[in-house]
C-alpha cells in the first residue's frame, strides 16, 4: 500500500520493513514533506505530495498535542489514528475520534470512550511497544543497582516528583532525564511510574534493554501483558518501603533477577516491537469494510464537525494559556494567534450547525 504517516512516525521504519510504500509528513526536517507548526489544511497537504503518489491509506500518530492538519475527515481515504495519550487528553481526544475509521488506543480501559459511531469506525486496544533497532541489550555490565529516567515536573505528575525525593532520601537511585539507552543497559534494574495509570513507553523500552523492570501496579491493560515476578517485580503505587524492599532482595539474588529480566526481554522481543504493531494495525485496517466506513464517513459530515467544534474550543483554550505563559515574544504571538484560529473555527461550525442540531 501506500501509506501516509503523519505527525509521530512510530511506524514509518516498520511500514517499510513490512514492504509498504510510505511517506512521512511531519514536523521534523527529516520528514518526507517537513510540516510546520501552523494550521494546515488536508488537502493542501496532499497537494504536496508527488503527483503520481496518492495514498491507500492515512495513518495520524498522536503527538499529545491540539491537531494541526484540519481536515482529515473529509478525505476519500481511510484515515487512522494511534491514540496513546488518552489518559491525559480524554477531554478532547474523545471528540476527536469522530474524524476516524480506525482508532488503535494504547490505553485499555480507554476504549470505550472512543466508541462514537459504531457502525462505520473501528476501534481496539493496541498498547505500546518498543523500537527494536534502539531498544535493545548491549551486553554492558550492569554496574547501576536502580535508575529512573524521565520528567519530573511537579505541576504534571507531583506523585513521581514525590516518590523519587522521598526515594532518594533513603536509598542510591540514578534519577536523569533524556536519553536512557546506555543508562538502562548499564542498570540491574529500572524503576517505573506512570502518569495516570498508564502502561507507559518506559515498561516496554527498560525490559528491551534487559534491565528487571520495577513498574508500580497499574491498569490498562497490564496484566494481560505481563506478570509480577514472572516478566518484572511490581510494587504499590507510592510505596517506597517496597521499592527499597524489593531492589535489596534482587541485588542480592543476581540469578533470580536475570531470569526474570530476561523472560521480560524475550517477551518483549517476540511480541512488543514496533514491528508487532505496525503489523497489528495494519491487520486491524484488512479486516475492516473500509470503504464503506469512508462513505459513511462523508455522509455524517455534520455530527462529524460538531464534535470537532469541542477539539478546536479545546485547542484555543490551550494556546490561548500556552501563550499566557510564554516568554519570548515571538512564541506568545505565535500561540496566541494559533488560539485566535481555533476559537474561529470552532464558532463558524457551531453557528452552521446550530439550526440544524436544534431541527
Amino acid at each position: 500500500m501506500k501509506i501516509l504517516h503523519l505527525g509521530n512516525a512510530y511506524f514509518l521504519e516498520s511500514f517499510r520493513q513490512l514492504g509498504h510504500d510510505v511517506k512521512w509528513a511531519g514536523y521534523h526536517r527529516t520528514a518526507d514533506i517537513p510540516l510546520i507548526r501552523s494550521l494546515l489544511d488536508a488537502k493542501d497537504l496532499l497537494a504536496q505530495l508527488p503527483s503520481n503518489w496518492f495514498p491507500d491509506l492515512i495513518v495520524l500518530g498522536d503527538e499529545s498535542t491540539p491537531p494541526l492538519v484540519l481536515g482529515l475527515e473529509t478525505l476519500p481515504v481511510p484515515v487512522v489514528w494511534y491514540a496513546i495519550d488518552s489518559h491525559i487528553h480524554a477531554n478532547w481526544h474523545i471528540y476527536y475520534a469522530a474524524a476516524f475509521d480506525v482508532i488503535c488506543v494504547a490505553q485499555k480501559d480507554w476504549v470505550p470512550a472512543y466508541q462514537l459511531d459504531g457502525d462505520r469506525q473501528h476501534v481496539s486496544w493496541m498498547p505500546l511497544f518498543c523500537h527494536r533497532s534502539n531498544d535493545r541489550d548491549l551486553g554492558f555490565a550492569r554496574d547501576i543497582p536502580l535508575s529512573f529516567i524521565g520528567t519530573l515536573n511537579a505541576a504534571r505528575n507531583p506523585d513521581r516528583v514525590d516518590l523519587i525525593q522521598r526515594l532518594q532520601a533513603r536509598y542510591p537511585i540514578v534519577v536523569q532525564s533524556g536519553p536512557y539507552h546506555e543508562t538502562f543497559n548499564r542498570s540491574m534494574m529500572v524503576l517505573n511510574q506512570s502518569v495516570a495509570n498508564d502502561v507507559n513507553f518506559r515498561t516496554f523500552q527498560a525490559m528491551a534493554c534487559g534491565a528487571l523492570l520495577l513498574t508500580e501496579r497499574v491498569g490498562n491493560g497490564f496484566s494481560d501483558l505481563f506478570q509480577d515476578r514472572t516478566h518484572c517485580a511490581l510494587y504499590e503505587k507510592g510505596n517506597v518501603d517496597q521499592i527499597i524492599e524489593i531492589t535489596d532482595y534482587y541485588r542480592t539474588h543476581p540469578a533470580e533477577r536475570e531470569a526474570i529480566a530476561r523472560q521480560g526481554y524475550e517477551t518483549v522481543m517476540a511480541a512488543h516491537t514496533s514491528l508487532h504493531r505496525a503489523q497489528a494495525l495494519l491487520d486491524t485496517v484488512a479486516r475492516q469494510p473500509l470503504h464503506e466506513c469512508v462513505a459513511k464517513r462523508q455522509m455524517r459530515q455534520a455530527p462529524i464537525r460538531w464534535s470537532l467544534a469541542s477539539v478546536y474550543e479545546s485547542a484555543a483554550r490551550t494556546y490561548s494559556q500556552a501563550g499566557a505563559r510564554a516568554e519570548e515574544d515571538m512564541r506568545r504571538r505565535h500561540f496566541l494567534k494559533l488560539s485566535e484560529q481555533y476559537h474561529s473555527l470552532a464558532q463558524t461550525i457551531r453557528g452552521q450547525l446550530d439550526p440544524l442540531v436544534a431541527a
